[in-house]
């Protein structure tokens, strides 16, 4: 998806002759094939799609031009996947990032990536119900929405003695208040 791309139901067809001009192109089914396909094999496209399948009702030339660039990166990435490594010693890791507010409705999209051994378990890019009102908020909530999916698929695997786990955030404030204990007046409303 290009970057900083903003898209809105606003870009939908705005008279009669836009509105019929659209109704003849696959929009659905085209979702429906990319939408498979990120959720069997491909997370990196899990944001894109997540976006442009708000679309479906009202879908606009620029929805479709941006669905097509979709269609175009994956075929050109078909034989070439993600690669996970590092020098950790943990057996579940999670990674999470929330992009606050940069789409026009202001809802923030939660994205995180699970992995076991290295091998990835699980992955979501999906819109938040609530607004965040903080870059911090929203990070701290992605982290323990994180934290708790994996704590519990862990549990399910190895039982109550499962090992630590580490979250992977880059909101330094979100990190420090996952860390630290203390109550905090401004973080009060956060839903622990």
């Amino acid at each position: 998806m290009e970057m900083g791309a903003q898209y809105t139901k606003e870009q939908g067809p705005l008279t009669p002759t836009q509105e019929r001009h659209m109704q003849g192109i696959p929009y659905v089914e085209a979702i429906g094939c990319v939408l498979w396909l990120v959720i069997i094999l491909r997370p990196d496209a899990a944001f894109a799609v997540g976006i442009l399948s708000q679309f479906i009702q009202n879908l606009g030339v620029v929805h479709w031009e941006a669905l097509k660039h979709v269609i175009v990166y994956l075929r050109s990435m078909k034989d070439l996947w993600l690669i996970y490594g590092g020098k950790t010693q943990n057996f579940a890791e999670g990674f999470c990032d929330m992009d606050w507010g940069t789409q026009k409705d202001q809802h923030s999209i939660l994205g995180y990536s699970y992995h076991i051994r290295h091998r990835e378990v699980s992955w979501s890019s999906k819109k938040q119900q609530i607004i965040m009102l903080l870059t911090v908020e929203s990070e701290y909530i992605a982290q323990t929405h994180a934290a708790l999916w994996l704590c519990t698929f862990i549990a399910e695997l190895c039982g109550e003695d499962a090992q630590p786990l580490t979250i992977n955030c880059d909101n330094q404030g979100a990190i420090v208040l996952s860390k630290d204990n203390k109550f905090y007046m401004q973080t009060k409303h956060i839903n622990i």
